[in-house]
């Protein structure tokens, strides 16, 4: 408050100085131009309040610019009438005791006032608009951040329960038949669970990490069909370096399983490559099965959040192509860097 105060102070003795100086300068008579200027400040002064305080705020509220204009025009002419009659009642004669300043109203004074008196509010009404102009953008911005991070948040939390759905499936298979491999099962989906716990809510994570959760995935897959199929997993470059957003990658792999897969084909295989050059390019290809009863799934969430997230996350920064061709499946994602 005591800022926005001494804001004004500021202006209000610079604007002064500054028309003190351009009037006083035609005439050499500094001191005749400060006491005009002062006889216009009150008037100023209540023109630019009453629209800054009580107008303007109006305006802005209900976007009625007519009933606006018509209120500003009107607390003007009240504004220069007045001015009009200090002045030549009063400044006048003090400040030019030997003119005749003729009759009362002039209609061309009353206008050269209001103008006068107009050309501060201006400013002023200006530079209020911007800067409300600015903290509503900088609002707007703020909210569509917290609305994209609540998003993506809310993607999050539906993959990981997705994922987990079809994996619990898999191990009520397997306790069904009571297999010997189910405590293998279970240590690797706690394993599983513990990263999506931990660190699936990040922000990023190094890639290394996404890598071997997919490989817990397809030990687990692996275990399920018997090693019934062949999965071919290939990386290139530095992939060290590079962080991501966690669960990009997976719900594609677990896709690839999902129709690649079925518990009477002996020959499926999946292939998986990331390379990491300028880009981050991700490629996954696998079998498509004949069709039966069997295999038959319904889903799709998984694939369909990743998309979403894909698109708030790098938008206009990747390329995601899904395809069938001749007999197999395949995806390809490429990724900006930077």
């Amino acid at each position: 408050m005591k800022k926005t105060i001494a804001g004004h102070v500021l202006f209000w003795v610079i604007y002064m100085a500054a028309f003190t100086f351009v009037e006083g300068g035609y005439s050499n008579q500094f001191a005749v131009a400060f006491y005009m200027e002062l006889g216009f400040l009150p008037f100023r002064l209540a023109v630019v309040y009453i629209n800054y305080f009580f107008l303007l705020p109006r305006f802005l509220e209900d976007r009625k610019l007519g009933k606006y204009l018509v209120q500003t025009i009107f607390f003007v002419a009240i504004a220069s009438f007045m001015h009009r009659a200090f002045m030549h009642f009063y400044l006048n004669d003090i400040l030019f005791p030997n003119w005749n300043p003729g009759v009362f109203p002039r209609p061309y004074k009353l206008v050269q006032s209001a103008l006068i008196i107009t050309s501060p509010m201006i400013f002023l009404i200006g530079i209020e608009v911007l800067l409300r102009w600015q903290h509503s953008e900088h609002r707007a911005e703020r909210l569509a951040g917290e609305k994209l991070k609540a998003e993506l948040s809310y993607l999050r939390s539906q993959i990981n329960p997705h994922f987990f759905f079809n994996t619990l499936n898999n191990l009520y298979g397997l306790a069904m038949k009571k297999s010997d491999k189910t405590p293998e099962v279970v240590m690797k989906l706690s394993e599983l669970m513990s990263y999506v716990l931990y660190e699936a809510d990040k922000e990023k994570v190094p890639l290394v990490k996404e890598l071997e959760q997919i490989e817990r995935y397809i030990a687990l897959e692996q275990i399920r069909y018997e090693n019934r199929f062949r999965v071919d997993l290939q990386t290139e470059g530095e992939i060290e370096r590079v962080t991501i957003p966690p669960l990009i990658f997976l719900p594609f792999v677990e896709n690839s399983f999902k129709h690649g897969v079925n518990k009477s084909s002996k020959d499926g295989w999946i292939s998986i490559t990331l390379k990491v050059q300028e880009e981050l390019i991700f490629s996954i290809r696998n079998s498509i099965p004949k069709k039966t009863d069997g295999n038959e799934k319904t889903g799709g969430l998984g694939i369909s959040n990743v998309k979403r997230r894909l698109d708030l996350l790098y938008p206009g920064k990747h390329m995601l192509t899904c395809k069938e061709e001749e007999g197999e499946y395949i995806v390809n994602l490429t990724i900006q860097q930077s």
